[in-house]
């Protein structure tokens, strides 16, 4: 599978940074992109995973959503029977030392620094999907 037929879940991260990965992934790649902006909402994040069935979830603001933080967002979405086969990427200014031990306690599959390039996003989409 290729990001053209991926459908993605962007969570949290504030309306520019989301939408900047929306242009990211629908500019060249017509990804089915959902992007659910309002991370003051962190607990309903399972449910719409569940709904929309992702193959890629971008977490984009880890130490900023309520009420549950990025990281309990991640191992509450890898614990679901339906969201839980999706691949994860965490988005963080973190080091990257501590981004990777967070990453990897937490279920994800892959940790993005910020600010990073569109160009690793979609690389690190594309390695997650083959």
């Amino acid at each position: 599978m290729g990001i053209k037929t991926a459908r993605i879940l962007i969570v949290g991260g504030g309306a520019e940074l989301a939408e900047l990965c929306v242009g990211t992934l629908e500019r060249d790649n017509s990804a089915h992109v959902l992007m659910v902006i309002d991370q003051e909402h962190s607990d309903r994040v399972v449910s719409i995973a569940e709904a929309f069935k992702p193959d890629v979830i971008l977490l984009l603001a880890i130490n900023h959503m309520a009420p549950l933080g990025g990281l309990e967002v991640c191992r509450q979405l890898r614990a679901s029977a339906v969201a839980g086969g999706a691949k994860i990427i965490l988005f963080s200014s973190d080091s990257l030392k501590k981004g990777l031990k967070a990453a990897k306690e937490c279920g994800a599959d892959a940790y993005i620094r910020k600010p990073f390039s569109q160009e690793k996003l979609l690389e690190m989409i594309e390695l997650l999907l083959s």
